[in-house]
């Protein structure tokens, strides 16, 4: 992947040096296996290193101004963001201005100067993404997970670390890549392949007792279970509660504490199911009444949903229309919304038609 190897090299100066490192993930699947993968490979090189991750209400996607201000307040040297970061431009300015190393692990696309066609890029120290127009990684849909995961392969071969101990992260790229929903192709098919093989003989117990709470057979888990079981339990977390909880769950290493956390997921994932259940019910009411018929778009207004569940209802009401969905709940700060398109439809185009109606708007 390029600038890895820069990547690297920041990261071994700033273990050698002693100096702080903070990863900032995101409160998806893939970001919390990110965060893991990011985590553990940096501890094993020897750093000195702690994570946060966004909470979905309060801070929103990715890394923000807050998550920086805190991150300076504890006298973090180096940031590296997993799954985030490549459309931060301010808020990495910002840290770079507080005098913070910044480095990016990404695999969203990058913005582009619509005059000169040039990519609109973060002022990182490095920044890996196998979507830059510089890359030359053959297979360029990986998910961030798996961008952590190649990163701590290098990071392990520079420090001589036994390869068995990257291997023994594989399953969770592999959960991240289906959870992420990541085109089964190409190396994506072969991770995941092997990773769900791997699943069998986990040394992660929160997995192990994840996989118990659900009554999964190991040595039987498909794409589907994780797709459909497994990844909406730990989505479930960011969602109604906090990622945090989720991470903590891979993290854990006591069979007790592990089955407490598995069972306390697994009732926030049916919470989850039950109210976006009643939230998409409502939704097709509105969308089958006559005034909304004839739209090409539909954007329904469920002020009492929660607004985490807003992307999910708009899934399924694109699903059973086959229209562009957006839908608005109340918030905090105003009406906050959530979308899903079709193939022949460009959401984002099109709300920059109208961005006059909104705060801020993108994804």
């Amino acid at each position: 992947l390029y600038e890895s190897e820069k990547l690297v090299c920041i990261l071994s100066e700033k273990i050698r040096q002693g100096r702080p490192i903070r990863i900032i993930g995101d409160y998806d699947i893939d970001g919390v296996c990110s965060t893991y993968i990011l985590l553990i490979g940096l501890k094993k090189a020897g750093a000195i290193v702690d994570i946060d991750i966004p909470d979905r209400i309060k801070d929103g996607y990715g890394i923000s101004k807050e998550l920086i201000d805190l991150a300076y307040q504890a006298g973090t040297d180096t940031i590296i963001t997993c799954d985030n970061g490549i459309a931060a431009i301010d808020q990495i300015a910002e840290a770079k201005e507080l005098g913070m190393t910044v480095v990016i692990t990404d695999h969203h696309d990058i913005q582009v100067d619509e005059v000169s066609e040039t990519e609109i890029m973060p002022s990182a120290d490095a920044i890996v993404n196998p979507k830059r127009k510089d890359s030359k990684y053959p297979f360029s849909e990986i998910c961030g997970a798996m961008v952590a995961y190649k990163l701590i392969q290098v990071l392990f071969e520079e420090y001589g670390i036994d390869r068995q101990e990257w291997l023994d992260m594989l399953e969770l790229a592999a959960i991240a890549t289906v959870g992420d929903v990541m085109k089964l192709k190409d190396e994506n098919r072969i991770v995941v392949k092997e990773g769900l093989k791997k699943l069998a003989n986990t040394k992660i117990q929160g997995l192990v007792s994840l996989m118990e709470k659900n009554t999964l057979d190991p040595e039987h888990i498909s794409a589907y279970h994780v797709g459909f079981v497994l990844g909406p339990c730990l989505n479930a977390s960011g969602r109604l509660d906090t990622a945090r909880l989720s991470l903590k769950l891979l993290l854990c290493e006591s069979e007790t504490e592990a089955a407490v956390l598995a069972e306390e997921i697994v009732e926030l994932n049916e919470s989850r199911k039950l109210l976006t259940m009643h939230a998409v019910e409502q939704a097709k009411e509105i969308a089958q009444q006559e005034e909304y018929v004839n739209d090409r778009v539909l954007v329904i207004f469920l002020p009492d949903c929660h607004e985490s569940l807003a992307g999910i209802v708009a899934g399924r009401i694109r699903e059973a229309y086959y229209r562009p969905t957006l839908v608005v709940t109340r918030s905090e700060h105003g009406a906050k919304g959530s979308g899903r398109s079709i193939e022949s439809y460009s959401m984002y185009e099109e709300m920059v038609k109208c961005a006059d109606l909104m705060v801020q708007f993108g994804g």
